[in-house]
Protein backbone atom coordinates (compact mmCIF):
# COMPACT_ATOMS: atom_id res chain seq x y z
CA UNK A 1 0.00 0.00 0.00
CA UNK A 2 2.66 2.50 0.86
CA UNK A 3 4.60 1.35 -2.30
CA UNK A 4 1.08 2.11 -4.37
CA UNK A 5 0.76 5.37 -2.62
CA UNK A 6 4.74 6.47 -3.83
CA UNK A 7 3.41 5.68 -7.04
CA UNK A 8 -0.15 7.31 -7.63
CA UNK A 9 1.55 10.32 -5.34
CA UNK A 10 4.31 10.79 -8.28
CA UNK A 11 1.84 10.09 -11.17
CA UNK A 12 -0.66 12.52 -9.62
CA UNK A 13 2.56 15.79 -9.75
CA UNK A 14 3.31 14.43 -13.02
CA UNK A 15 0.09 14.68 -14.35
CA UNK A 16 -1.07 18.06 -12.68
CA UNK A 17 2.65 19.86 -14.18
CA UNK A 18 1.75 18.15 -17.68
CA UNK A 19 -1.73 19.60 -17.68
CA UNK A 20 -0.56 22.97 -16.36
CA UNK A 21 1.80 23.09 -19.32
CA UNK A 22 -1.04 22.03 -21.53
CA UNK A 23 -2.78 24.80 -20.99
CA UNK A 24 0.11 27.87 -20.61
CA UNK A 25 -0.53 28.32 -16.70
CA UNK A 26 3.48 27.31 -15.69
CA UNK A 27 4.48 30.91 -16.14
CA UNK A 28 1.77 31.56 -13.75
CA UNK A 29 4.19 29.94 -11.20
CA UNK A 30 7.70 30.15 -12.13
CA UNK A 31 9.91 32.13 -14.79
CA UNK A 32 9.73 30.96 -18.37
CA UNK A 33 13.36 30.21 -18.63
CA UNK A 34 12.60 26.99 -16.08
CA UNK A 35 10.11 25.64 -18.51
CA UNK A 36 12.47 23.41 -19.90
CA UNK A 37 13.49 22.04 -16.30
CA UNK A 38 9.74 21.26 -15.44
CA UNK A 39 9.56 19.43 -18.39
CA UNK A 40 12.21 16.94 -17.60
CA UNK A 41 10.50 16.87 -14.21
CA UNK A 42 7.45 15.72 -16.00
CA UNK A 43 9.00 12.78 -17.60
CA UNK A 44 11.64 12.04 -14.56
CA UNK A 45 8.46 11.93 -12.31
CA UNK A 46 6.35 9.56 -14.82
CA UNK A 47 9.06 6.98 -15.41
CA UNK A 48 9.76 6.97 -11.05
CA UNK A 49 5.95 6.44 -11.44
CA UNK A 50 6.46 3.83 -13.76
CA UNK A 51 9.48 1.76 -11.98
CA UNK A 52 7.24 1.66 -8.91
CA UNK A 53 4.20 -0.14 -10.66
CA UNK A 54 6.79 -2.22 -12.23
CA UNK A 55 8.20 -3.11 -8.92
CA UNK A 56 4.94 -3.59 -7.23
CA UNK A 57 3.67 -5.99 -9.88
CA UNK A 58 7.01 -8.18 -9.33
CA UNK A 59 6.59 -7.89 -5.95
CA UNK A 60 3.03 -9.24 -6.37
CA UNK A 61 4.07 -11.96 -8.96
CA UNK A 62 6.87 -13.64 -6.32
CA UNK A 63 4.40 -12.98 -3.28
CA UNK A 64 4.00 -16.38 -2.54
CA UNK A 65 8.02 -16.97 -2.61
CA UNK A 66 8.94 -14.41 -0.47
CA UNK A 67 6.13 -13.93 2.19
CA UNK A 68 9.06 -14.02 4.95
CA UNK A 69 10.68 -10.69 3.17
CA UNK A 70 7.75 -8.92 2.74
CA UNK A 71 6.86 -9.62 6.12
CA UNK A 72 10.07 -7.69 7.21
CA UNK A 73 9.44 -5.12 4.51
CA UNK A 74 6.01 -4.39 5.78
CA UNK A 75 7.47 -4.25 9.58
CA UNK A 76 9.66 -1.76 8.99
CA UNK A 77 7.55 0.29 6.22
CA UNK A 78 8.24 3.98 6.97
CA UNK A 79 5.90 5.98 8.19
CA UNK A 80 2.27 7.22 5.87
CA UNK A 81 2.53 10.60 7.19
CA UNK A 82 5.59 11.15 5.01
CA UNK A 83 3.14 10.89 1.90
CA UNK A 84 0.90 12.77 3.56
CA UNK A 85 3.29 16.14 3.30
CA UNK A 86 4.01 15.58 -0.17
CA UNK A 87 0.32 15.02 -0.79
CA UNK A 88 -0.44 18.86 0.35
CA UNK A 89 1.23 21.03 -2.36
CA UNK A 90 -0.44 18.45 -5.38
CA UNK A 91 -4.12 19.23 -3.16
CA UNK A 92 -3.50 22.95 -3.14
CA UNK A 93 -2.37 22.88 -6.88
CA UNK A 94 -5.53 21.32 -7.21
CA UNK A 95 -8.24 22.88 -5.49
CA UNK A 96 -7.17 26.30 -5.69
CA UNK A 97 -8.04 28.07 -9.06
CA UNK A 98 -4.73 29.07 -11.06
CA UNK A 99 -4.25 32.55 -11.54
CA UNK A 100 -1.56 34.78 -11.96
CA UNK A 101 -0.91 37.45 -8.99
CA UNK A 102 -2.96 40.34 -8.83
CA UNK A 103 -3.81 43.47 -6.28
CA UNK A 104 -4.87 41.36 -3.86
CA UNK A 105 -1.16 40.25 -2.84
CA UNK A 106 -0.32 44.19 -2.69
CA UNK A 107 -1.19 43.80 1.09
CA UNK A 108 1.64 41.44 1.59
CA UNK A 109 4.34 42.52 -1.12
CA UNK A 110 3.91 46.37 -1.93
CA UNK A 111 4.27 47.67 -5.29
CA UNK A 112 7.10 49.73 -6.45
CA UNK A 113 6.88 53.20 -8.81
CA UNK A 114 11.10 53.05 -9.62
CA UNK A 115 12.71 49.88 -10.34
CA UNK A 116 15.92 49.46 -8.21
CA UNK A 117 16.82 46.52 -11.26
CA UNK A 118 18.65 48.60 -13.25
CA UNK A 119 22.42 49.39 -14.81
CA UNK A 120 23.99 51.15 -16.84
CA UNK A 121 24.05 48.65 -19.97
CA UNK A 122 20.37 47.42 -19.14
CA UNK A 123 19.36 51.75 -19.59
CA UNK A 124 21.23 51.85 -22.56
CA UNK A 125 19.35 48.57 -24.04
CA UNK A 126 16.32 50.10 -22.93
CA UNK A 127 17.18 53.81 -24.48
CA UNK A 128 17.61 52.37 -27.90
CA UNK A 129 14.22 50.37 -27.87
CA UNK A 130 11.02 51.93 -29.37
CA UNK A 131 9.20 53.82 -26.87
CA UNK A 132 5.58 52.22 -27.98
CA UNK A 133 7.93 48.51 -27.36
CA UNK A 134 9.12 49.34 -23.53
CA UNK A 135 6.86 47.72 -20.98
CA UNK A 136 5.95 48.97 -17.51
CA UNK A 137 9.21 48.20 -15.92
CA UNK A 138 11.60 49.67 -19.12
CA UNK A 139 9.70 52.60 -18.09
CA UNK A 140 10.49 52.66 -14.73
CA UNK A 141 13.92 51.22 -15.16
CA UNK A 142 14.74 54.64 -17.78
CA UNK A 143 13.16 56.85 -15.11
CA UNK A 144 15.45 55.12 -12.48
CA UNK A 145 18.43 55.57 -14.07
CA UNK A 146 18.35 58.59 -16.06
CA UNK A 147 18.97 62.05 -14.62
CA UNK A 148 17.33 63.67 -17.43
CA UNK A 149 13.65 62.74 -17.17
CA UNK A 150 12.77 65.59 -19.31
CA UNK A 151 13.98 63.69 -22.75
CA UNK A 152 11.17 60.70 -22.55
CA UNK A 153 8.66 63.50 -22.00
CA UNK A 154 6.33 63.61 -24.76
CA UNK A 155 7.04 60.21 -26.28
CA UNK A 156 4.21 57.53 -27.34
CA UNK A 157 4.00 54.63 -24.98
CA UNK A 158 1.56 51.39 -24.99
CA UNK A 159 1.68 49.42 -22.10
CA UNK A 160 -0.30 46.65 -20.76
CA UNK A 161 -0.86 45.65 -16.95
CA UNK A 162 -3.69 45.49 -14.56
CA UNK A 163 -5.35 48.35 -13.45
CA UNK A 164 -4.85 49.61 -9.67
CA UNK A 165 -6.85 52.01 -8.17
CA UNK A 166 -4.74 54.18 -5.30
CA UNK A 167 -5.82 56.46 -2.76
CA UNK A 168 -2.66 58.49 -3.83
CA UNK A 169 -3.95 59.50 -7.02
CA UNK A 170 -6.28 61.40 -8.30
CA UNK A 171 -10.29 60.48 -9.47
CA UNK A 172 -9.22 60.08 -13.26
CA UNK A 173 -5.92 58.24 -12.56
CA UNK A 174 -4.81 54.96 -12.16
CA UNK A 175 -1.66 52.23 -11.78
CA UNK A 176 -0.94 50.08 -14.83
CA UNK A 177 0.56 46.74 -12.84
CA UNK A 178 2.95 43.91 -13.26
CA UNK A 179 4.27 41.39 -11.10
CA UNK A 180 8.48 40.66 -12.36
CA UNK A 181 9.28 37.50 -11.19
CA UNK A 182 13.21 36.26 -11.15
CA UNK A 183 12.42 32.29 -10.33
CA UNK A 184 8.99 31.95 -9.24
CA UNK A 185 5.73 33.80 -7.84
CA UNK A 186 6.76 33.35 -4.39
CA UNK A 187 9.51 36.13 -5.17
CA UNK A 188 7.33 37.95 -7.61
CA UNK A 189 7.15 42.02 -6.67
CA UNK A 190 4.75 44.35 -8.06
CA UNK A 191 5.89 48.00 -10.59
CA UNK A 192 3.11 50.01 -10.81
CA UNK A 193 3.06 53.00 -13.56
CA UNK A 194 0.67 55.85 -13.18
CA UNK A 195 -1.82 56.29 -15.72
CA UNK A 196 -4.41 59.31 -16.50
CA UNK A 197 -7.25 58.95 -18.53
CA UNK A 198 -10.82 60.74 -18.20
CA UNK A 199 -12.74 57.36 -18.23
CA UNK A 200 -10.77 55.76 -15.33
CA UNK A 201 -13.86 55.17 -12.83
CA UNK A 202 -15.43 52.91 -15.94
CA UNK A 203 -12.50 50.12 -15.07
CA UNK A 204 -12.35 47.63 -13.20
CA UNK A 205 -10.24 46.93 -10.37
CA UNK A 206 -7.21 44.11 -11.79
CA UNK A 207 -8.78 44.16 -15.14
CA UNK A 208 -6.02 44.07 -17.95
CA UNK A 209 -5.72 47.14 -19.91
CA UNK A 210 -3.80 48.16 -23.11
CA UNK A 211 -2.98 51.95 -22.31
CA UNK A 212 -1.65 54.14 -25.18
CA UNK A 213 -0.56 57.44 -24.64
CA UNK A 214 2.08 60.27 -24.20
CA UNK A 215 4.35 60.49 -21.26
CA UNK A 216 4.95 63.32 -18.75
CA UNK A 217 7.03 63.14 -15.74
CA UNK A 218 5.41 63.65 -12.38
CA UNK A 219 6.31 63.10 -8.67
CA UNK A 220 5.45 60.74 -6.42
CA UNK A 221 7.15 59.80 -3.20
CA UNK A 222 9.98 62.42 -3.95
CA UNK A 223 10.85 60.74 -7.28
CA UNK A 224 10.01 61.27 -10.59
CA UNK A 225 8.28 58.71 -12.32
CA UNK A 226 6.60 58.09 -16.03
CA UNK A 227 3.21 58.94 -16.21
CA UNK A 228 1.10 57.66 -19.38
CA UNK A 229 -1.41 60.34 -20.54
CA UNK A 230 -3.94 58.11 -22.16
CA UNK A 231 -5.38 58.58 -25.55
CA UNK A 232 -7.36 55.36 -25.44
CA UNK A 233 -7.36 52.44 -23.16
CA UNK A 234 -9.05 49.18 -24.20
CA UNK A 235 -9.43 45.85 -22.28
CA UNK A 236 -7.32 42.73 -23.23
CA UNK A 237 -7.15 39.41 -22.28
CA UNK A 238 -4.39 37.99 -19.32
CA UNK A 239 -1.47 37.84 -21.42
CA UNK A 240 0.26 34.34 -22.11
CA UNK A 241 3.33 35.48 -20.06
CA UNK A 242 1.53 37.87 -17.24
CA UNK A 243 5.12 38.48 -15.13
CA UNK A 244 7.85 40.76 -16.45
CA UNK A 245 11.08 39.22 -16.29
CA UNK A 246 14.28 41.42 -14.59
Amino acid sequence: MYRSFQGLLLLGLCVFLASKAANGQLTWYINSRFIPLTFFGIVFLAVLAQVIFAEIKRSRQHDNEEEHDHDHEHDHAPAPINLWFMLVPLLIGVLIPARPLDSSAFATKGFNTNSPLVSADSSAQIFETDSEERNVLDWLKLFNYEDDTSQFVGQEASVIGFVYFDETLSENQFFVSRFVVSCCSADGFAVAMPAEWTGAATLEQDSWVLVKGSIKSVTLNGRDVPMVVAESVQAVPVPNQPYLYP
